[in-house]
């Protein structure tokens, strides 16, 4: 196995990943939009951490799984934040995740948002997706080897 097949995959599993992947963040952007704020939970993350071990049973590729876990870190960090700017509200459904409780203004709520979120994105992407990737190689070598 090349390098080039363990970053892309395969075509066929690579697409569904991908679809799966761009798929969560939007439909969690309408779940919050009409207010279903169980997606500000870990939900998101989780589904986007099967994703990223699908990727890895399926060999669809390393770069599939750890976006699906990139967007969906993103997301919490930018959508509601960027909703909560649209409508200038200082409702706390609308700050990205901090470890302080301090509030800012709605334009200051999206820049810290988007000023973070790229990078706790990408190291949740990396330890997090990495981690669930290589446990969905890892169930994929064990039941190729028993079958």
């Amino acid at each position: 196995m090349n390098a080039r097949d363990a970053l892309l995959g395969d075509r066929s599993p690579r697409i569904r990943a991908g679809v799966l992947a761009l798929t969560l963040p939007i439909l969690a952007s309408v779940a919050f939009l009409l207010e279903y704020d169980l997606v500000l939970g870990f939900w998101p993350l989780y589904l986007a951490l099967g994703i990223a071990l699908y990727a890895g049973l399926a060999r669809a590729g390393v770069l599939a799984g750890l976006g699906a876990v990139f967007l969906a870190i993103l997301w919490r960090f930018v959508v509601p934040p960027l909703v909560g700017y649209l409508r200038w509200s200082m409702d706390t459904r609308y700050t990205p995740p901090r470890l302080l409780a301090y509030k800012l203004d709605p334009s200051g709520e999206l820049q810290e948002g988007l000023t973070h979120g790229p990078l706790y994105a990408l190291a949740g992407a990396l330890v997090l997706g990495g981690l669930a990737y290589l446990i969905g190689v890892g169930v994929r070598k064990v039941t190729e080897r028993t079958s």
